[in-house]
Formats: C-alpha cells, structure tokens, sequence
C-alpha cells in the first residue's frame, strides 16, 4: 500500500455483543469504497456473568481476534481508525483492565458508547443505504446485548432508544437450558413488550413511512422466510408467526434446522425472534426491509465527518450551551486562554488533537451548572455533562468532559480521573490544569485583565511566566494562583510562577 493510497484509508471496528466486525474502507472520488469485511462471531455477551465478570475462555477469544484485526489495521493512520464498545462493554465489571490489553492487540483504541448513541450510529450506517430517500423511517437493529430503536428523516435521528434485550441475552434468560416451548416464548415477548411500551407513544406520535431492519439477526430472519417461500422479499408479521410455530415445533435449540440459518447464528435465533414479535406487536409493523448496513457502516461515516469538519459533537455542545443559556463571552473568553495554554505544553505532554477538542468543549460548558445554582456550580456542572444524552460523544468523552467542568475550580480529588483508562490520566490531568488557569485568569471577566503568559515544561515541572508589572498589580489574581500551585499538586502537578520580566532579562 503506498503512503497516499494510506492516507485515504479508514477503517470502522464495531465490538458488538455477539460477534466483532472490521470494515475497511478506501475514499475514492470522494466516496467510500469497502475494500475489506471481517466478521467474528466471539460472542462476548455470552461471557459475561449477572457480575458484570467475563470468562477467560472469551477474554482469550476476544483477544485473539483482536490480534487479527491489528494486524489487518497495520499501516493505517491512526486518526483514520475507530473502535467502538456496546452494550456488553456497558455492563462489564473493570473495563478499563480489559481495555489496556485489549487496546494494545488492536492498536487502537476502543470507545464505549451509550445505548442512544449506538442508535444514532445505527441509524447513520442503515441511511447510506437508502441515500436519495427523505421519507422518515423507523430502524431496528437488534443486537447481541441490545436492540436499538430509532426514527428519523435523512442522516438525522429524531427519535433514539436503546433496551436491554439483545437475542443472546433473551436466549440466555428464557431459553438457557435449550428447550423452546409456547410458555417460554409467550414470556419472553411479553417481557420485552413491557419495556417498549414506554416508547410506544411518543415513536407512534412521531410517525415513520418506511422500517428498516439491521445486523445478523433481522438478516438471518430475512434469509429464512424467503427461504421457506414465506415472503419474497420483507418480512412481515405473518411470516414471524410462522418461524416461531416451526421453531416451537422443533422443541429445543438442537434440533432446529432451517434453510438460511448459519451455524453462527442457530444458538440465538430464537432471542432474537421474541425480540423482533414483540417490536412488530407494540408498534403495529406490518412489514420490514432487512439492510445489509450497521453500526460498523455508521461509525466509519462519522469518523470521516469528524474529519471532514462535519462532526456531530459540535452541535451537541451548541444545544448545550443553548439549553442552560451560557455567558457566551465568558466561556469563549476562558476557552481562548485555556488553548493558549495548552499549545504552548501539547507537544511536551503528548496531547493530541482530541484533547484540545474536549478542552475547548469543557470551556463551553464549565458554568452551565450556574443554570442550577451559583453555590458550588462546578459541581452541578460536572453533573449535567455526566448525566446528560450527548449526541457524538462516547462513555469516556463525556466522562472525561465533565471530570474537566466539574474540577476546573476549588479543590481536585485524587481520584479525578476514576473511571477513565489509563491512558486517558495524563491528558485529563494536563488540559485540567489549562483550564483551571483560564478559569482564574478570566475570574473578571474583563478582556483588558488577561494577561500574556507564557507556559513550558522543564524537569517535570510547568513554568508558568506572567509579566512583572501585572503581577503587582493583579494581587487578588496573584492569589488565586499561589494557591493553585497547592490544588494541583494533589493531582500530580508542580506548577512553578515565575516572572517574564525577570526572566527576559528585563
């Protein structure tokens, strides 16, 4: 592969519940190209206990297919790679343990997003492949550990949701000895209807024209009905009757034998069916179209829109800022320092362009917990990022944002950085730093009392270098940052305040 033909490389890795799925893909004429499919059935879901433990047997296959995939993504830039965790990652005990071992045979590393977000992703690859189509459309994808449900018109969610049932987990608590029968089945259906009755509403105010079905279930559905002569092409409601009566009649998972049925798939069909039964009864479907588009399709067309200035996470701040009703002077005055800060310290610590990113976007957002209260508004802050739907963002940004919001004043916590990875520690604890700075630098909120300053990094410390004249006449400002000296050692940082003038030889 030469260097250009790199460059215009990407891959998406979608870590589902079930099985691990790499694509690859080349730009073109300004289009993607797929130029590689990988598919692995690990089914990690499977081995996860009620603990949130996973198993050694399928820590080890998971690993060993990830070590096959790294050696697949060798070559590509790293920016144009994007691994993303769902619902079982959601529920394990210590992931982040996992992660580094996991990160490491990938290399790359591996974001776990939310259940709403995984719906956006979804819905973003299936519309690739009704391009063209503005109808609103309600997509389904039912996953290992999860089902998403999603209406929206274009590239644009309206509506997302995600349940916690997926086909290898209602296998697992309904089915789990093998035997199927009408009881089991009927409290399997019944049992997930109830959750989506909560959604049923307001998706049925909010109206769709086509239905869309994703991922190795619906497709393995689709194959057999058409297998079986039941429909031509889309399934419909008396086509899922028909499956259930035949797999009932088979008795037990073992003896099912059906025409289209993969290997892969024949120990979770039956989850995924009671599933799919109890979508078609709550909102009244009568037919729906199987697409060969997922999460893994979704994830590669956003990671070009982030590079391509399209990114979703922008929008998602603006609504933030927008919902709160921010100062906008203040924030975009604290966000301007806090990025002089970190420019001048990026290439010392190893800070790349996703961390300047979150510290811009936690300068927008630092105070919108003044919405809330004035007294220890930082905390309300770091509450409202934690806690809040955000579009675009995975579990660790949105962590990692408000672990910025909530500590940017006050006293830092040793354990600051609780539930990041590792190797998300040093950015967290370097960008807080530039932003509590700009937090008092900017205390007055008057652009004439801001300062040139100057930071870099010698011996482990940070020198930071204000001018003579101002210091003596800032003394309040003085110290704020005398005592910030002493806040961030708890973090690990010894912050040296030094004077321009003395330094320049003045």
């Amino acid at each position: 592969m030469s260097s250009s033909e790199r460059a215009d490389t990407y891959a998406a890795i979608d870590l589902g519940s079930n099985s691990f799925h790499l694509l690859v893909a080349r730009r073109e004429h300004g289009e993607l190209r797929v130029i590689d499919r990988i598919k692995e059935m690990v089914r990690l879901g499977g081995g996860l206990d009620p603990e949130g433990r996973l198993d050694e047997d399928t820590q080890q296959r998971a690993l060993a297919c990830l070590a096959r995939f790294g050696q697949r993504l060798r070559g590509i830039p790293p920016d144009n790679l994007r691994a993303v965790g769902t619902q079982t990652f959601r529920r394990m005990k210590n992931a982040n343990a996992f992660l580094m071992v996991a990160e490491t045979g990938l290399g790359c590393s591996i974001d776990i997003i939310g259940g709403r977000e995984e719906a956006r992703l979804i819905y973003l690859g299936v519309s690739q492949g009704v391009s063209g189509h503005v109808d609103r459309r309600l997509v389904i994808d039912i996953g290992g550990g999860s089902t998403e449900i999603v209406i929206g018109e274009g590239l644009n969610a309206i509506e997302t949701e995600s349940v916690q049932y997926g086909c290898v987990s209602v296998t697992r608590k309904y089915f789990a000895d093998g035997q199927i029968t009408r009881k089991r089945w009927d409290k399997a259906v019944s049992s997930v209807m109830a959750d989506l009755q909560e959604l049923r509403m307001r998706y049925l105010q909010t109206g769709w024209r086509n239905v869309f079905g994703s991922s190795g279930t619906v497709l393995a559905i689709t194959a057999i009905c058409q297998r079986m002569g039941w429909v031509e092409k889309d399934i419909d409601a008396a086509s899922i009757s028909r499956l259930r009566d035949k797999l009932i009649e088979f008795g037990a998972i073992e003896n099912v034998v059906l025409p289209g049925l993969s290997e892969r798939r024949h120990p979770v069909l039956v989850g995924g069916l009671a599933i799919l039964a109890a979508c078609f009864n709550v909102l009244g479907l009568e037919t729906l179209s199987a697409s060969p588009f997922a999460l893994r399709e979704g994830v590669l067309h956003d990671l070009l829109g982030r590079l391509e200035n399209r990114d979703p996470r922008v929008n998602t701040i603006n609504a933030f800022k927008s919902r709160y009703g921010v100062d906008l002077a203040q924030v975009e005055r604290v966000g301007k320092t806090a990025l002089i800060a970190l420019q001048q310290i990026e290439t010392d610590m190893y800070l790349r362009a996703i961390h300047r990113n979150l510290l811009s976007w936690a300068a927008e957002l630092h105070e919108v917990g003044l919405s809330v209260s004035h007294s220890h508004y930082q905390e309300h802050s770091g509450y409202l990022v934690q806690h809040s739907d955000m579009a675009g963002f995975t579990q660790q940004e949105q962590l990692f944002l408000a672990s910025l919001v909530r500590y940017h004043r006050r006293s830092v916590p040793k354990d600051f950085a609780r539930g990041l990875p590792t190797r998300l520690f040093e950015p967290l604890r370097y960008t807080l730093m530039c932003l509590r700075l700009a937090s008092i630098l900017c205390r007055t909120r008057d652009d004439l009392a801001i300062p040139s300053f100057r930071l870099h990094v010698s011996d482990g410390k940070v020198i930071a270098e204000f001018p003579e004249e101002w210091q003596s006449s800032h003394p309040l400002t003085m110290a704020d940052l005398n005592q910030e000296v002493i806040q961030l050692r708890a973090i690990g940082i010894t912050l040296v305040i030094n004077s321009l003038d003395e330094l320049d030889g003045n």
